[in-house]
């Protein structure tokens, strides 16, 4: 089944996107159909709209105001006036947009090199500013969907790699083919995010990717670990990798070395950034790195195609693609930019009490791994864990924590991406009812982990994080809708993951009729 993207927008991006749009969905293999759609024919393209999987949204300034400069300085028309004019226009684009589609919009922010592109004279400094201040009001409008800063990839590729004049003068396409394939890349990466496809684990070599220098060799005083020098770029990465902690992402060691000296470093060395408390999962000995990595898959109760290994040396990184091809390996160097990490979603933030809870809560799956293979049967398991599941109707204060749920889960889910808009629309549904579910157990509290939405006898929503899945928490999530509703049917969308919880749904169903 193809994917379906619309671009709606005011200049041309053919051929050039009809290119690079397909270039950056490749992995996915899967045929991607690509519909250009003018401003104002948005609505006479309802059907196109309506069954698109993501909209792309693309308006260029100069072309909606080309004669701005002139008529500012002229007094013909004041800042203010093109603030708001342009603020209500794409607030009535985006409306209507919704109104023919549920799609996930990607909305692309102004650039203001207009004056530039057609000039010699600088920025005019009375529209300093302008343009970032109609761009926030743009971020404020379109809440729930994804807002990307044009100007910023501009800034990647330079203004002169950005623009093409023979483009815009011969038809009217004044974006380069350079910027046109960083926009495409960022489509791509936005609906990997959308599907649930990005990476959750970044696994993590110590010696010279955590440090420079060789720990067993050099010792704790010895290895390159500084905010100036070569230590720099070490401890740089390390604020980097905290800064992926605070949204999400799960930081796990994989090292061969002596755990004793590890720990030291992580616990005395004053330049580490990262802590003990912040690495979910410790597998450092002299064991094949392949092996402990499917520990830590195993361990954190993630699958391994939602991991990320990074290494230094070349030798490491080849085995480890060898023997786990669903592992994405980056080689590290300390002088390399940070773009292959573009994999994880980094749309949320958590604060450092959340992300601190999160990592325990991974923490406390090893012990839990310890108690199932000591349990003769799975039964005996579930019981001892003393698993308690707490579900009651969502507060509005955890709505965000829904949303997340839906966004991120691949294996446990009906397939359903619910935004905090969607949510707050459905719950006005009547016969409608929406749960969140929290779990506990004898070695932590894993906070709100599940929800669920039903309407009528119809199951909208199914969503339980992956680090309670296998405590039989799913199954007590459907004998509470059975008890409580005449479930007859369920919404199902495949992630290619979730076979198991359609099975199991589909059974619990066909026994209570």
């Amino acid at each position: 089944m193809g994917i379906r993207i619309s671009l709606i927008s005011n200049i041309v991006f053919e051929p050039y996107f009809r290119t690079y749009i397909p270039k950056a969905f490749l992995p996915l293999d899967s045929d991607v159909q690509l519909t250009f759609i003018l401003c104002e024919e948005v609505c006479k393209r309802q059907y196109e709209l309506k069954n698109s999987k993501m909209i792309v949204v693309c308006l260029n300034f100069n072309e909606l105001y080309p004669d701005i400069s002139d008529d500012i300085l002229s007094e013909k028309i004041f800042y203010n006036n093109i603030s708001e004019d342009l603020t209500e226009k794409c607030r009535r684009l985006y409306l209507l947009i919704k109104t023919y589609s549920d799609a996930r919009i990607v909305w692309f922010g102004f650039e203001d090199y207009y004056l530039n592109l057609d000039s010699v004279f600088g920025t005019v400094p009375i529209l300093n500013g302008m343009v970032d201040g109609i761009n926030q009001r743009i971020v404020d409008i379109i809440t729930g969907d994804v807002y990307i800063d044009l100007k910023h990839l501009i800034a990647g590729i330079g203004i002169n790699s950005a623009y093409s004049r023979k483009g815009k003068y011969r038809w009217n396409a004044p974006y380069s083919k350079y910027l046109m394939a960083l926009m495409a890349d960022e489509v791509y990466k936005q609906f990997l995010i959308y599907i649930g496809q990005t990476k959750k684990c970044l696994v993590l070599d110590c010696d010279n990717v955590l440090w420079g220098g060789i720990l067993s060799e050099d010792g704790i005083e010895g290895i390159h670990l500084s905010r100036s020098g070569i230590g720099g770029a070490y401890r740089d990465f390390q604020l980097f990798l905290k800064e992926l902690y605070y949204h999400g992402v799960i930081l796990a060691v994989c090292s061969k070395n002596n755990l004793t000296d590890v720990l030291q470093v992580f616990n005395e060395h004053r330049e580490m950034v990262l802590k003990e408390k912040n690495i979910s999962c410790f597998t450092v000995n002299w064991d094949n790195k392949s092996l402990n990595i499917k520990r830590i898959a195993e361990y954190l109760n993630i699958g391994l195609d939602s991991i990320v290994f990074v290494d230094d040396l070349p030798a490491e990184i080849e085995c480890v693609k060898s023997v786990l091809p669903e592992v994405t390996c980056i080689q590290f160097d300390k002088y390399m930019d940070y773009g292959a990490f573009a994999c994880f979603n980094l749309k949320y933030r958590y604060d450092s009490e959340d992300a601190e809870r999160r990592t325990q809560t991974y923490k406390a799956n090893s012990l839990r791994e310890d108690l199932k293979a000591a349990s003769v049967t799975h039964e005996e398991y579930v019981q001892s864990l003393k698993v308690v599941v707490d579900i009651h109707q969502a507060l509005p204060i955890e709505f965000n924590r829904v949303s997340e749920l839906t966004q991120r889960t691949n294996k446990c889910t009906n397939g359903c991406r619910y935004t905090i808009k969607d949510i707050k629309e459905r719950i006005k549904i009547p016969n409608g009812a929406l749960y969140s579910v929290s779990v506990s157990d004898r070695f932590s509290d894993l906070g709100l982990v599940g929800a669920m939405e039903i309407e009528d006898a119809r199951l909208c929503l199914f969503s339980l994080s992956c680090r309670a899945f296998g405590r039989d928490v799913e199954q007590a999530m459907i004998d509470f809708l059975l008890s409580h509703h005449q479930l007859k049917s369920f919404d199902f969308s495949s992630t290619g993951k979730n076979d198991e919880l359609k099975n199991i749904l589909t059974n619990s169903i066909s026994n209570n009729t």
